[in-house]
């Protein structure tokens, strides 16, 4: 059974400045040739990718496999990405997203997008930002895992997404915490080298 991961590629003005349009289509380059880098990992895999921005549409891939130009236009709209995802997730059950951004959107629609999402507990999102203006604490929000990825730790994140953990992360309490959860250790004797 093939494994579907969507990639959603913010293509919102904000992507136009810095070239970091350009560096979301190589971002989605390097995820459509994975299976090619290992077969026998990724075989099963299915990546699609969408464009986001006012509304949100699959971004069909040339016929060479390449990934066509991204066209910027209008701002990200997590009401419409909310919607679609709750549509999909009504369809299909258990999903996977990637989603690459700036994190250019207000904090009112990052409430609403997370309160709207909270029902699905089998939606599995992931970050990454990109840009060097990226707003790491807004992208973390909108992550069913607060957990945000830099655009140069790309593997990681599809891995992440994939094969990690769907469990939100927890900082332990307390240092004391750590250490009661440590087993003890236990002193062995010393060899005598000069006997």
């Amino acid at each position: 059974m093939k494994t579907a991961l969507y990639i959603i590629v913010d293509v919102s003005g904000s992507m136009n400045e810095m070239g970091k349009i350009h560096l979301q289509r190589n971002l989605c380059r390097y995820a459509a040739q994975l299976r090619l880098i290992d077969q026998e990992k990724y075989s099963d895999l299915d990546i699609r990718f969408y464009q986001w921005a006012q509304n949100i549409s699959e971004i069909a891939l040339q016929s060479d496999g390449d990934i066509p130009a991204l066209n910027v236009e209008g701002s990200s709209n997590l009401c419409v990405l909310s919607a679609v995802l709750s549509q999909h997730l009504n369809d299909t059950g258990r999903s996977m997203v990637l989603i690459l951004s700036d994190g250019n959107f207000s904090n009112s629609d990052i409430v609403s997008f997370q309160n709207q999402l909270s029902t699905f507990p089998d939606l599995i999102i992931r970050t990454v930002a990109v840009g060097a203006d990226a707003d790491l604490m807004k992208l973390k929000k909108i992550s069913t895992t607060n957990t945000v990825y830099l655009s140069e730790n790309i593997a990681s994140a599809i891995d992440s997404t994939i094969f990690g953990s769907y469990e939100p992360l927890a900082a332990p309490v307390s240092t004391a915490q750590i250490l009661q959860s440590e087993p003890a250790e236990s002193e062995e004797p010393e060899e005598d080298w000069d006997a």
